[in-house]
């Protein structure tokens, strides 16, 4: 069976593009799952889904490494293991390369390593802007959202405790205490 997998980092973008070209290219797959997550680690729905059901003699087609993930130990382990299941992992963007073979494993090292130093240098980039950007006065975080605060604050005056709270507001228990205390 052939599984297409896609990913892309935020809820913000869109993967159908990546899901269409691997379509278009490979065919219809047996399976497509998706995922808008950071390739930061493989705690990924989709990705977990992907490793419980591939079999001997499945083959995985991703459009790039970046796509499995942007941390090199998590990536190399992971296609290990597919290699040990017998389940071949090709990458569109290395032209059809099947990753467990030997020679795409030296590629796949590679790679993965360049997928994870663009990732810390976006972070760093990141972190580097912010500073910048509070220092001249421009950035002061994420603003609070009132609607929120008040739901909060009103299913609290309601004797509700702050588990459920967080819960029926759709946000952290954290949030849920920041808010009480702030109050």
């Amino acid at each position: 069976m052939r599984f297409i997998y896609a990913r892309v980092s935020t809820a913000e973008q869109n993967v159908d593009q990546q899901v269409a070209e691997l379509v278009k290219k490979y065919g219809k797959a047996g399976d497509i799952l998706t995922d808008k997550a950071s390739g930061k680690d493989m705690d990924r729905p989709a990705m977990q889904k992907l490793i419980d059901k591939v079999r001997t003699g499945d083959t995985v087609i991703v459009a790039d490494i970046s796509r499995l993930g942007r941390n090199v130990l998590d990536v190399l382990t992971l296609v290990d293991q597919f290699d040990k299941k017998g389940v071949h992992v090709i990458v569109d963007a290395l032209g059809s390369v099947d990753v467990t073979s030997a020679a795409g494993k030296i590629v796949l090292s590679t790679l993965a390593a360049v997928a994870e130093m663009q990732r810390v240098e976006m972070l760093d980039k990141q972190s580097i802007g912010i500073a910048r950007a509070k220092l001249e006065g421009k950035y002061k975080g994420r603003s609070a959202d009132v609607r929120l605060h008040s739901q909060i604050l009103e299913l609290l005056a309601g004797g509700m405790s702050m588990r459920k709270v967080a819960v029926e507001a759709g946000c952290s228990l954290s949030t849920v205490q920041r808010t009480k205390k702030a109050a």
